[in-house]
């Protein structure tokens, strides 16, 4: 085998690993769920059973995938703007539930202290009147 087929071979390898990370199929179980924004060619190059440093930009037959991995990181990168958006969006909501929460919550435990306090008032005075009660009883018997 000539050195060039094993860098055709290796570049296809590393093709193919490219191609199993976009599609989240990749081998690598670190890299399953991997963020495209994240992609370098170390991941690539180790996703396709290379060590970290197979594609160099020193190699000329590596500039095309080296692009496209390139490409795909920025395409990742420009949509993860619109996702940062939607990911604010989504926060904003769950803030604004959690304030209605919040004020129910709140609305309640006032609520409940209400009905303590009255509770409270209750029992003072039904303890007062018994004491009032019992005190009258002594007299009657004296």
């Amino acid at each position: 085998m000539k050195p060039s087929e094993g860098l055709r071979k290796g570049v296809g390898a590393c093709e193919e690993a490219l191609q199993r990370l976009l599609d989240g199929k990749p081998f690598v179980p670190e890299h399953v769920g991997l963020d495209l924004s994240k992609l370098t060619a170390s991941i690539v190059s180790l996703e396709a059973g290379f060590d970290r440093g197979y594609l160099k930009k020193s190699r000329r037959a590596h500039f095309p995938i080296l692009a496209k991995i390139e490409a795909c990181r920025a395409e990742a990168n420009k949509g993860s703007g619109s996702s940062n958006g939607k990911n604010i969006k989504r926060l904003e909501d769950k803030v604004d539930l959690l304030e209605k929460e919040l004020a129910m919550v709140s609305s309640q435990r006032d609520r409940v202290l209400t009905q303590n306090l009255q509770l409270w008032e209750r029992v003072r005075e039904l303890e007062l009147a018994e004491r009032q009660n019992k005190s009258r009883q002594v007299r009657l018997h004296h």
